[in-house]
C-alpha cells in the first residue's frame, strides 16, 4: 500500500487542504457525534486542521488507513478538548446548551467499514482499558504526542506521563496475553 503523498515541490498547505478535501466528511462526521451545532462542528474541523498542519511532514509518510484513522483520533481529541473547554465556561458563567452528550455516530457505511476492517483488533484491546490507558496509549503511538502534550490532555504534570505510560502498556500486555491464550485454547 502507498502512503498519501504527493509531489515534493506540494507546500503544507495545498497538502492539508487536499487531505481536507478528501476527509471533510469523516472529519464533520466525527465532530458531529460530539456535538449537535453545526458552527461547533465546522469550529472542531478547523481546529483539527490546523493540528493537522503542524504534522503535515509525518501525515505524507503515512499509508491511508493510517491517515484516515489519524485524522479521526485527531478529530475527536478535539471534540473532546472543545466540550472540555465549554464545560468550563458553563462553571464559569452559568450557562447551559444541551450539548454535553455525544450524538449517535454518522459515519457513512462505507467510509465507516474501510477504516473500521484495520482498527477492529486493536478496538478489541483498547476496550479492555480505561479511558486515560487509551487516550495514552493513543495519542503516544498513533497521534505521536509528546509528554507535554499528553499531560494537558490528562490533566497531570509531563513527569507523570512516563510512569502512566509504563502502566498503561503493561495493562495493554496482559489484555494482549490473555486473548492469545483464549484463542489458543478455542474459546
Amino acid at each position: 500500500m502507498t502512503s498519501f503523498t504527493s509531489g515534493s515541490s506540494e507546500s503544507d498547505g495545498v497538502f492539508i487542504a487536499r487531505l481536507y478535501d478528501e476527509f471533510k466528511y469523516i472529519m464533520l462526521s466525527t465532530a458531529k457525534s460530539y456535538v449537535s451545532s453545526p458552527e461547533d462542528r465546522e469550529d472542531i474541523v478547523q481546529e483539527s486542521v490546523i493540528k493537522l498542519l503542524k504534522k503535515a511532514a509525518l501525515l505524507r509518510e503515512k499509508e491511508r488507513p493510517a491517515l484516515a484513522a489519524y485524522i479521526v483520533y485527531t478529530v475527536r481529541n478535539t471534540a473532546k478538548n472543545h466540550l472540555r473547554r465549554r464545560s468550563v465556561e458553563r462553571a464559569h458563567f452559568g450557562e447551559s446548551d444541551g450539548d454535553t452528550e455525544p450524538e449517535a455516530d454518522m459515519i457513512p457505511l462505507d467510509e465507516l467499514m474501510a477504516l473500521r476492517e484495520r482498527q477492529v483488533r486493536l478496538d478489541r484491546l483498547l476496550s479492555g482499558l480505561s479511558e486515560d490507558d487509551q487516550t495514552l496509549l493513543i495519542g503516544k503511538y498513533i497521534l505521536e504526542y509528546s509528554d507535554e502534550e499528553l499531560a494537558r490532555e490528562l490533566g497531570c504534570k509531563s513527569a507523570s506521563v512516563r510512569m502512566k505510560l509504563t502502566r498503561a502498556r503493561r495493562r495493554a500486555l496482559k489484555i494482549i496475553a490473555r486473548d492469545e491464550v483464549l484463542r489458543r485454547d478455542g474459546a
